[in-house]
C-alpha cells in the first residue's frame, strides 16, 4: 500500500501543473492587457519567496499534493536537488507521514538530525505528534527534545501538549523515573497533564512499579484533571485501568474503591461495572456481588459484552448462596435470551450484511479527509451488526484497517476527480482548436491591419496640421473665433465700397472704429487663450497617440497570440491523454486495493461474529447444563432416600 501511496505522488504532481479548472475558464479570464505589466522584470528572490510561501501554506492547508509540487519548482529554480530549507525537510517529512509513508519519512528524519538542522519549535512539535501517534517512540522523543530546543521556540499554546508527546513516549519506553521527571515540570491542572499522567501509569503498571507510588500517581491524576467533560472520561478511564491492575495484584478492597468511584454515563462504566462485581465475588462478598451487574444490565445494551458476561455471573452467583429456585429462573431466562442471539447472530454473519453495513458507514465518512488530516470518523451506523459487534470495533487493529479502507475510498474519489479535470482538459482543448478555426484568424488579422493603417494616417495628419497651426496668425483658434473673423473680414469690402460711394452726408469713420474695435477685441480673445488651448490640443494629441500605440502594440500581440495558438496546443492533448491512461492505471490499482481491503474488513467482522457465536453458544451450553445440574440435583435431594427393591419374581420371569 505504500508503494501505491508513492506511484499516488506522480500523477498529482504531473497534473498539478495543468490543474486549473477548466470549466471556470472562460474569455474575461484570459482577457489580459499585457501593457498592465510592461515593466516588470523577472525577481528570482521575489519567485523565490513566492514559491516558499506557496509551499508552507499549502502544507498549512492540508493540500499534500500541491504542497510537494511546489517543493519540486522551487528546487529547480534554485538548481538544487536537496531541500532548499531544513524546516522546509522536516515538513516534507510531516507530509510522508500523513500520506502514511512512514518508513520514508523517518528516512528524512534520520538524515534532517544527523545533518545537525534546525528547525523551528512548531515544526519538531508537528513531526513529534505525528511520530507518537505513528508509534515510534524514540524519534517522536527525540523530536519533541528539539522542539524545546529549537529556535524559533515553539508557539506558547503547544507546551503543554508537547511536554505530554515527551512523558507518554518515554513512559512507552517505559522509563518511568525518566518519565516522572519531565511531568513534574508540566501544570498539574492541565487536562495534557492528566492524559500523560494515565500513559505513566500504564507505565508503571507493566513495570510493576511500587504499589504506594502507583497509588499515589493515580491520586494525583485524579485530583488534579479538569471538571468537565474531557476530564469526567479521562479519570474514569484511570479509574478503570487502576482497578483492574489493583485486582491482578489481589488489592481487592483499593479496586473497590476505584471502580465504585467511576461514573454511571460514560463509555468505561459498563466494564468497571463488570470487573466490580468479580471483584466482590473474589471476596466472597457474593449479594455484594449481584448489584453491580444488575446496574449493568438495567442500564446498557444487553448486546454490550459485558452485559452478556453478566448474564451467566448473576445465576452463578446466586448458585453459590444456595438461592437455588432464584438461580433456576435466572438460568432459564438467560437460556432464552441466548437462544434468541445465537439464532439472530447466524443470520447476520452474512458477507452481504456485513458489506451493507461496512457501506453505510463508507458514505457517511466520504467527505471526511484522509491520512493526517482526518479529524474523526463517525461511528459504524446503528444496526444489529453495530450491536453484535461493540467488541470488534474497540479493538484498535479493527479501526486502523477500517480508516485504511475510508483513506482508499478518498484516494479513489481524488483520483475520479483528477480524471474528471483532465477529460474538462480535453474537452475545452477541442472547445478552443474549433473556436480558433471558425474565427478565421487570418482574414481578421488582414481587416484589422488595414484599420490600423487608416488610423495611423489620420494620426499623421493630425500631427501635420499641429505643425502648420503654429505658423498661421490666428493659431489654435475655435471654430467660433474663425467665424468671428470671416464675418469680419466680410464686413471690409462692405465698408470699402459705402467708401467709394460715399457722400457728403455719410461718415464711415464710427464704423471703422467699431470695426478695428471688434478686431481687437476677437484678437486678444484668440491670443489670450491660445496657450491653453495649444496646451490641452498637445495633451489629447499625446492620449491619442498613447491610445494607438496600445492598440498597435495588442494588435502586434494578436498576431503572435494567433501564430502561436496553434503551436501552444501542440503535445498537450498527448500529455492529456498519457496522464488519463496514468490515472485510470492507477485507478484500477488502488480499485485492487480497495476490494483487498473489504475482504479485510469483512472476514474480520465475520471472524469476530463466529467468535462471538462459538462463545454465546458457548454460554448457552453452560447455561444449559447448569439447569440439567439444579434440576438433577433437586431430583437427587428428592427421591435419593428412596430405596430400591428389586422384584425377584419378574426377574425369574425375564430369566
Amino acid at each position: 500500500m505504500r508503494k501505491l501511496f508513492l506511484l499516488l505522488l506522480l500523477v498529482p504532481l504531473t497534473f498539478f501543473s495543468v490543474s486549473v479548472n477548466a470549466e471556470d475558464l472562460s474569455e474575461d479570464d484570459i482577457d489580459i492587457d499585457l501593457d498592465d505589466i510592461e515593466g516588470l522584470g523577472v525577481n528570482e528572490d521575489a519567485e523565490k519567496r513566492l514559491l516558499r510561501g506557496n509551499f508552507y501554506y499549502s502544507y498549512l492547508v492540508g493540500e499534500y499534493y500541491q504542497t510537494l509540487y511546489y517543493l519540486r519548482e522551487w528546487k529547480e529554480l534554485i538548481g538544487s536537488d536537496s531541500t532548499p530549507e531544513t524546516e522546509a525537510e522536516v515538513m516534507r517529512a510531516a507530509v510522508f507521514l500523513s500520506l502514511g509513508l512512514e518508513d520514508q519519512a523517518e528516512d528524512l528524519f534520520y538524515a534532517v538530525f544527523e545533518d545537525g538542522g534546525s528547525a523551528s519549535g512548531d515544526a519538531w512539535y508537528f513531526l513529534a505528534q505525528r511520530l507518537f501517534s505513528a508509534g515510534f517512540y524514540a524519534r517522536a522523543e527525540q523530536a519533541a527534545r528539539n522542539a524545546f530546543a529549537a529556535s524559533p521556540r515553539l508557539s506558547r499554546r503547544h507546551n503543554q501538549e508537547l511536554s505530554y508527546l515527551l512523558v507518554s513516549s518515554i513512559s512507552e519506553q517505559d522509563r518511568v523515573e525518566e518519565a516522572l521527571t519531565v511531568l513534574n515540570g508540566m501544570a498539574d491542572a492541565d487536562i495534557w497533564t492528566g492524559y500523560a499522567r494515565y500513559n505513566l501509569i500504564l507505565a508503571m503498571v507493566r513495570q510493576n512499579f511500587r504499589s504506594r507510588d502507583i497509588e499515589s500517581t493515580i491520586d494525583e491524576a485524579i485530583f488534579y484533571l479538569p471538571d468537565n467533560e474531557e476530564g469526567t472520561a479521562l479519570r474514569d478511564r484511570i479509574l478503570l485501568i487502576s482497578g483492574i491492575a489493583a485486582m491482578e495484584r489481589d488489592k481487592h478492597v483499593i479496586a473497590n474503591r476505584y471502580f465504585s468511584d467511576v461514573t454511571l454515563e460514560s463509555v468505561f462504566t459498563p466494564p468497571a461495572l463488570l470487573h466490580y462485581g468479580w471483584n466482590l465475588l473474589a471476596q466472597w462478598r457474593y449479594e455484594d456481588a449481584i448489584q453491580p451487574w444488575r446496574i449493568l444490565q438495567q442500564l446498557y445494551d444487553e448486546y454490550h459484552p459485558a452485559v452478556v458476561e453478566s448474564y451467566l455471573a448473576v445465576p452463578h452467583t446466586l448458585e453459590l448462596v444456595d438461592a437455588v429456585n432464584q438461580s433456576v429462573l435466572a438460568y432459564e431466562r438467560v437460556e432464552e435470551r441466548l437462544t434468541e442471539m445465537v439464532s439472530e447472530l447466524k443470520q447476520l454473519n452474512q458477507e452481504e450484511s456485513l458489506g451493507d453495513w461496512l457501506g453505510e458507514w463508507r458514505q457517511a465518512n466520504d467527505s471526511e479527509n484522509w491520512g493526517w488530516q482526518r479529524q474523526a470518523l463517525s461511528d459504524l451506523p446503528q444496526s444489529q451488526i453495530t450491536r453484535f459487534a461493540q467488541g470488534l470495533l474497540k479493538e484498535e487493529s479493527f479501526t486502523q484497517e477500517l480508516a485504511k479502507l475510508h483513506d482508499l475510498d478518498r484516494i479513489r474519489a481524488d483520483l475520479a476527480e483528477a480524471m474528471r479535470e483532465l477529460t474538462l482538459w480535453s474537452d475545452i482543448l477541442v472547445e478552443r482548436r474549433e473556436n480558433l478555426e471558425s474565427m478565421g484568424g487570418e482574414a481578421l488579422l488582414e481587416q484589422l491591419e488595414e484599420r490600423q493603417m487608416d488610423v495611423l494616417r489620420s494620426i499623421l495628419a493630425v500631427q501635420d496640421r499641429l505643425l502648420d497651426e503654429d505658423e498661421t496668425v490666428f493659431s489654435f483658434a475655435s471654430k467660433s473665433d474663425e467665424a468671428r473673423i470671416e464675418r469680419l473680414r466680410n464686413v471690409v469690402p462692405a465698408v470699402t465700397q459705402l467708401q467709394k460711394i460715399g457722400t457728403p452726408t455719410r461718415d464711415l469713420a464710427p464704423y471703422k472704429e467699431r470695426w478695428r474695435r471688434m478686431r481687437g477685441l476677437q484678437l486678444w480673445s484668440i491670443y489670450e487663450a491660445q496657450p491653453q488651448r495649444k496646451w490641452d490640443t498637445e495633451r489629447d494629441h499625446m492620449i491619442l497617440r498613447s491610445e494607438t500605440d496600445k492598440l498597435f502594440r495588442q494588435l502586434e500581440n494578436t498576431r503572435t497570440s494567433l501564430m502561436w495558438a496553434d503551436s501552444s496546443w501542440r503535445g498537450l492533448p498527448e500529455r492529456v491523454r498519457q496522464l488519463q491512461q496514468r490515472v485510470a492505471a492507477l485507478d484500477a490499482s488502488v480499485a485492487e486495493i480497495q476490494s483487498d481491503q473489504e475482504t479485510l474488513l469483512t472476514d474480520m467482522a465475520r471472524a469476530h461474529l463466529s467468535e462471538l457465536h462459538e462463545r454465546l453458544t458457548l454460554y448457552l451450553a453452560q447455561a444449559r447444563l447448569a439447569l440439567a445440574r439444579l434440576y438433577d440435583d433437586s431430583l437427587q435431594n428428592e427421591f435419593g432416600s428412596l430405596e430400591y427393591e428389586p422384584d425377584t419374581e419378574n426377574q425369574e420371569a425375564v430369566k
